[in-house]
Parts: structure tokens; C-alpha cells; sequence
């Protein structure tokens, strides 16, 4: 274990390293996804452990750990299926980074993540299955008159070089933009490094906050605020009220359709990854996985997920199941 561990400290620097680096495209930008052939390696005792459930999961037939986003989004379909087929499945909510964890330690069958797959979470027959994408929304106070930004006006604020609202629209008067962030994730592709690869991006007035519901506080009582996040997150609060969504480059984040088209520039990949036959593959997370494919349009549309066979149809780029790039142009 202990050198198990040590090789995960190697690559997870590796990846913050990475992370930290200037992005390729025009410097701002980071990537979208990771190589999919950069698999880590893995000591010979590692390999050959099987899966061992903890507690929580003790006498199941299939262990799941969701991150935060999918948890809710697939527990209805997840308990269909464990319904129509006799199995007992212990499903836990986390993060990605509880998801990536208990694969490492190999106490789970199946792994959700709201983030494509970062270097570190490639381990030796792991395989990923994107479901779909969401748009990862800008929004600010419900008494900011601003409607619409441009990417380049986004990024500029949460850089810092564009640092009043009337920069952006002139009658808003001079009062100063407080940007929010919260900087998960660093060392996985997408999600906000769409906006700005780093955190050395960002500008040092940047509040950055540890939480979705801290996200949506900060912004609901500053009318100077923008932050971002998944629409229903935003939506489904009880600060609705007091939070806008805004458009970017002309879109509405909100529009499923500019989004399978690649028309709306940032958004969140949600991804399960299940063991390989080379590994210690559990013939009921394929199944699971299965059926999840076949009812992915039964999620509710409040979660405003694209799925997967919508992106393919639209010319995103897939390598099997997993999504390794937008819409060819």
C-alpha cells in the first residue's frame, strides 16, 4: 500500500504541474480532456488485489460511488434496475475525487465523475464511459442589469483585467465586479478551466469559496458578483430568486440544443468508469452501465444533461464510450 500510495503522490504532482502550466491556446484556456492512452502505472501488488467493499457496502452485489451532480440524477434509474434485477447495490455520494479514491483502493465496482478524466485517474484497466455534458453556467445578482457576456469578456473578468460592470455595458454605472470562484478539481480537464486553465489565471481579488451552496450565497448577496455553475444547482436552490443566468458569445446556457451543437463553450463531462476484463471486472456493472445507456432520456430534464448518443450524432469525438473532444468544424 505504501507504494501504492507513493506512486499516486508521483502522478498527482505530475498533474498539478501540468495544471499550473500555461495554457496551449492563446495562453488562458486549459484542456478540454486528457490523452486517453496516458494510463499510470501501477505496482505488480496493486495489480493483482481484487476488489474488498468497505462497510457501507458490505453483502452488496455491485458498489457505486457517485460524485455530487450524478448521485441524484441516477439513483432513481440505478434503483429501477436493482429492482428488476434481484441485485442488492450499495450506492454512495461523494465528489470525483471520492469516486477516483475508492477506485484506487479498489473498494468499487462503477465511479461517477462530473469532470472528464484527469492523468491521475487512469489507472491500469480502468475504463471510461461518458453519459453526457451539461452546460457549466455563468451568473450573476438578479438586480445586475447585464444579460450577456462574450467568452473573452468572461475570461477578462475572472482574470481581473476587466474589473467594472461598465467595461461590459456602459450603463451599469462604475461599480466594481467581484469575481467568484471555486477552483475544484485542479488537476482534471474542463469544467472551469474552459474559463482559465490555472489558478495563477485568475485575478487576485478572486474570492474563491469551497462549496456549490457558498457559490450561490456569495453571489445572491453581492450585486457585484459572478460566479458560475451546473444549472440545476443554480436553478434548484432556494436563492433562485436572486440569480441570473447569463448568456455567453449570444447563447443561453440553458439551451440543450447550442449545447450539443458546441455553440455554448462551457460545460461539465459526466463520466462512470468500471473495471476491464483484464482487471477485476464485475459482470453487473456492465449491465448497470448498460442500462443506464438505454433510460439516459428518463433523467430528468431539470438536470439538463445532453447525453452521450445526442454528441455523437453531432460530431463530438468519442474513443469507445468515453468523449475525448468537441464537435468537429
Amino acid at each position: 500500500m505504501a507504494r501504492t500510495v507513493r506512486y499516486r503522490a508521483i502522478a498527482l504532482l505530475a498533474a498539478l504541474l501540468v495544471a499550473r502550466a500555461p495554457a496551449a491556446a492563446g495562453g488562458l484556456a486549459g484542456p478540454a480532456f486528457s490523452d486517453p492512452d496516458g494510463v499510470i502505472e501501477m505496482p505488480a501488488a496493486w495489480r493483482q488485489r481484487g476488489i474488498e467493499y468497505q462497510a457501507w457496502a458490505r453483502g452488496a452485489d455491485l458498489a457505486v460511488s457517485l460524485d455530487q451532480h450524478l448521485y441524484p440524477a441516477l439513483l432513481p434509474i440505478v434503483r429501477r434496475f436493482a429492482e428488476e434485477s434481484g441485485l442488492r447495490i450499495a450506492v454512495q455520494e461523494g465528489t470525483c475525487g471520492i469516486s477516483a479514491g475508492k477506485l484506487e483502493e479498489k473498494t468499487v465496482d462503477m465511479g461517477g465523475f462530473c469532470c472528464p478524466a484527469g492523468r491521475t485517474d487512469r489507472l491500469p484497466g480502468l475504463e471510461f464511459h461518458t453519459l453526457g455534458v451539461a452546460s457549466l453556467a455563468l451568473f450573476v445578482h438578479a438586480r445586475n442589469p447585464v444579460d450577456t457576456v462574450s467568452l473573452k469578456e468572461a475570461r477578462g473578468i475572472f482574470r481581473g483585467e476587466v474589473y467594472r460592470w461598465a467595461e461590459v455595458a456602459p450603463a451599469t454605472g462604475e461599480g466594481l465586479i467581484q469575481p467568484i470562484g471555486r477552483l475544484h478539481c485542479k488537476a482534471r480537464p474542463g469544467h472551469w478551466r474552459l474559463i482559465l486553465d490555472n489558478e495563477d489565471l485568475f485575478s487576485p481579488r478572486l474570492y474563491e469559496v469551497p462549496t456549490i451552496p457558498d457559490m450561490l450565497r456569495a453571489v445572491a448577496n453581492d450585486p457585484r458578483a459572478i460566479g458560475y455553475e451546473v444549472i440545476w444547482n443554480v436553478a434548484e436552490s432556494r436563492l433562485r430568486s436572486r440569480l441570473k443566468f447569463l448568456e455567453v458569445n449570444g447563447v443561453e446556457p440553458r439551451d440543450r440544443q447550442a449545447l450539443a451543437a458546441g455553440e455554448y463553450p462551457l460545460y461539465r463531462v459526466y463520466n462512470v468508469a468500471t473495471w476491464g476484463p483484464e482487471q477485476v471486472q464485475n459482470e453487473h456493472a456492465g449491465a448497470l452501465l448498460a442500462y443506464l445507456y438505454e433510460h439516459f432520456e428518463e433523467v430528468e430534464p431539470r438536470y439538463g444533461i445532453v447525453p452521450a448518443e445526442r454528441l455523437r450524432e453531432q460530431g463530438w469525438r468519442f474513443r469507445g464510450d468515453e468523449l475525448i473532444g468537441g464537435p468537429m468544424r
